[in-house]
């Protein structure tokens, strides 16, 4: 190839990269946005369960407010009921009131008919003929007296009942209609509850159509780019028939060429024969260019398995990469004051360093992330020896603050293991 063909390769090369590039990333978004689809959905339905408790509760609260509006109203008739005894007990009452009034009257009546009675005694007293039947009408009129006095009595007691059952039924009647207005109050704030979860319930519901809606296009995306992913894994076989078809190629052009150089030769060597080499020389010309325009198209397959292959590969190398990275953040360092790295085990490791909280090893390589407390009891043994042996020794005397600084180091490490000690032993 000429460097145009070189230049157009390079540049192929690159695309390639690039569309791996972007497909990996496809996948990536599309498998992201499936998972946050999925949540969605989740939370959603969690929505819709929500809401349909309330709307239960909501029913449930109208059921019984429906209940109480209904006891009111068995209430509100018996009130109607009560109303017509008040009405009974009201004339009861003005009944007794006449008839005390009457009986009143008759003792008033009787007290004067016994007054003029005993006048007529006093005048009497003087005809022995009329005193017998003038006592005898006494007698009668004391009678009726003490008949009226007790009519009287029973007349009060009556109106005395009547009036404290009319109090009772007017007690009654207040209270009823109390709860009356309570339960019509309370029937109406539990519809209004049913209408909102009612509303609250289609709103939900909408929004898990629009979730699952998300989440079914973005299974499709992740479908699509997955199989993209499947089609640069395949280029591996596709290069190699491409391959083939481009040596087969290359092959008879090298043919091709010998032939025309032979057409050439023979034309040279016999002018005579200058139409029959002629025509030799032109069919030699056309299958060099259909050789080449096969060549050309060879090439052309062969480098677009090749761009497959590289896609593939630089695929493979991106997955190889995140996993790499994944297993880097799960695995934990720690670091001594004097700079050491320690692993889970407890190993010093040689060569080892820390760039913020990544862990490289001898080779620059990410190999894990750098904890901010020990994740086992080994790695804070090590840690705490570390550390110990990088406090200053003045002989029997130390400096507070290093003392200080180290029982805290130490704390620290204790308490890290501890609180690590139960999710991951050694």
């Amino acid at each position: 190839m000429n460097n145009s063909d070189a230049g157009k390769a390079q540049q192929a090369l690159d695309d390639a990269n690039k569309q791996v590039s972007d497909d990996q990333q496809a996948v990536s978004t599309a498998q992201n946005n499936e998972n946050k689809a999925a949540m969605d959905v989740a939370d959603a339905q969690n929505a819709v369960n929500v809401a349909q408790n309330n709307l239960d509760k909501a029913t449930q609260a109208v059921n019984s407010a429906t209940k109480d509006v209904q006891d009111a109203q068995v209430a509100e008739n018996n009130q109607r009921v009560a109303q017509d005894e008040v009405t009974v007990a009201t004339n009861n009452v003005n009944q007794a009131q006449q008839a005390v009034q009457t009986a009143q009257d008759d003792l008033n009546q009787t007290q004067n008919d016994l007054n003029k009675l005993n006048q007529q005694l006093a005048e009497l007293q003087q005809a022995p003929e009329l005193l017998v039947q003038t006592k005898q009408q006494l007698a009668d009129a004391q009678s009726n007296l003490q008949t009226a006095n007790d009519n009287l009595v029973a007349k009060k007691n009556e109106l005395n009942k009547a009036t404290a059952d009319l109090a009772d039924l007017k007690t009654q009647l207040a209270t009823n209609q109390e709860n009356l207005t309570k339960a019509l109050a309370n029937l109406a704030q539990a519809k209004s509850g049913l209408d909102q979860a009612n509303k609250d319930l289609a709103s939900s519901k909408e929004k898990l159509v629009s979730k699952q809606t998300s989440l079914a296009s973005a299974k499709s995306a992740l479908a699509e780019a997955q199989a993209k992913l499947i089609e640069l894994q395949q280029a591996p076989q596709t290069l190699a028939k491409a391959k083939e078809t481009l040596d087969q190629a290359n092959k008879n052009l090298e043919i091709a060429k010998e032939n025309v150089e032979k057409a050439q030769q023979a034309y040279d060597e016999d002018k005579s024969n200058n139409d029959v080499a002629q025509k030799d020389l032109e069919d030699a010309k056309n299958s060099l260019a259909q050789v080449q325009e096969k060549q050309s198209q060879a090439q052309s397959a062969y480098d677009k398995a090749m761009k497959a292959y590289n896609d593939y590969l630089k695929a493979q190398q991106a997955v190889k990469d995140a996993e790499e990275k994944a297993k880097a953040e799960h695995t934990y360092f720690a670091q001594t004051a004097n700079g050491k790295v320690v692993d889970e085990k407890g190993h010093i490791m040689v060569g080892y360093s820390v760039k913020g909280n990544q862990v490289f090893d001898a080779q620059s390589k990410l190999v894990g992330t750098l904890a901010q407390t020990s994740t086992t009891r080994r790695m804070a043994n090590t840690v705490k020896q570390e550390n110990s042996k990088a406090l200053p020794q003045t002989g029997d005397k130390q400096n507070s603050n290093t003392t200080v600084g180290a029982i805290l180091v130490g704390l620290g490490s204790l308490l890290g293991s501890g609180a690590l000690g139960k999710r991951k032993e050694d």
